[in-house]
């Protein structure tokens, strides 16, 4: 098996949770309060480290040299996870992001990419230097979409998985015709989705949208649902819904999905198990507060299956 890279941000993240969303000029009592290591990068770098026995998980990103950017360091450290390409700089702050939790466990989020916005040519030449040993690399697209192609590029040429997270939406995807193209997994949520097409997704018609998607370019394309499950195109078309659970905290379930695909499609599962597994991953996640602190190890799953 060879390695895993995730090459993408890491945040800081101050969450709420309460009953409603405050509109504007209205102030309202949050039930709850905490911060928590985020960033769709670092949630999905840990995600795979956790399920992988050996250190082969890489996670190339850049933070400020501040205290959030210590903090992420910090816990980083404490996981099976190689941070060696983990750049920091100064004059910028370390990505962070406000998320507020409503009574419905819907998430509302607010992004300040920061430091992730200087994911460039070094964190390019970090990859290509270890490409040759590299089976899987996860993207998402809170680092510039410029360094997302040129990695897909780089990683279509080394015959390297690709899996891209595409979020948050972006115009800057319109300027590389083949961006889509050089994708071997591509997984929006619903929003994000609807963002590719440019369109509302009717309820019932999720299959429909992964297959017009996939006709943009990527080999397979996943739409997560959330607790509705996944529908998808290509090598498996479908819908697979979500293993039930008691629900208390969605934010990074998407990343923890991400994060175990990775990790099953470089061990050569098959498809349906990789799918089955990471649902699995995502859903376990959501039954605890916190993104990284909710990931599951393996011998957590291995319990969660063995108490069913």
């Amino acid at each position: 098996m060879g390695k895993i890279v995730v090459i993408g941000s890491a945040n800081f993240d101050f969450t709420q949770t309460g009953t409603t969303f405050p509109e504007q000029g209205r102030t309202v009592l949050a039930s709850n309060s905490y911060t928590s290591i985020g960033g769709k990068g670092a949630n999905q770098a840990v995600s795979a480290s956790r399920l992988t026995l050996q250190s082969r998980v890489h996670f190339i990103g850049v933070i400020g040299n501040d205290f959030m950017g210590n903090a992420i360091i910090d816990v980083l450290k404490t996981e099976n996870l190689d941070i060696s390409s983990l750049r920091k700089v100064n004059g910028i702050s370390t990505g962070n992001a406000l998320i507020f939790i409503d009574s419905d466990k819907q998430n509302h989020i607010s992004v300040d990419i920061g430091a992730n916005s200087l994911c460039s040519a070094e964190e390019i030449f970090c990859f290509s230097k270890m490409s040759s040993e590299v089976s899987v690399v996860v993207l998402q697209q809170e680092v510039p979409i410029e360094t997302n192609y040129k990695i897909l590029k780089e990683a279509k040429a080394k015959n390297v998985v690709t899996i891209l997270d595409p979020g948050p939406p972006s115009d800057d995807v319109n300027q590389y015709p083949d961006y889509f193209q050089l994708v071997d997994f591509l997984t929006p949520n619903l929003y994000e989705a609807e963002a590719i097409l440019n369109r509302t997704i009717k309820k019932g018609s999720e299959i429909d949208a992964a297959k017009e998607i996939r006709k943009l370019g990527p080999k397979n394309v996943i739409v997560t649902l959330g607790d509705k499950g996944i529908a998808t195109a290509g090598e498996i078309s479908g819908l697979f819904p979500s293993p039930k659970v008691k629900s208390i905290d969605p934010v990074g379930s998407g990343d923890c999905f991400n994060g175990s695909l990775a990790v099953k499609i470089s061990e050569k599962c098959e498809l349906s198990d990789a799918l089955h597994i990471s649902q699995l991953t995502a859903a376990i996640s959501t039954t605890k507060f916190g993104a990284i602190k909710s990931f599951p190890s393996i011998s957590d799953l291995k319990n969660y299956e063995f108490n069913q």
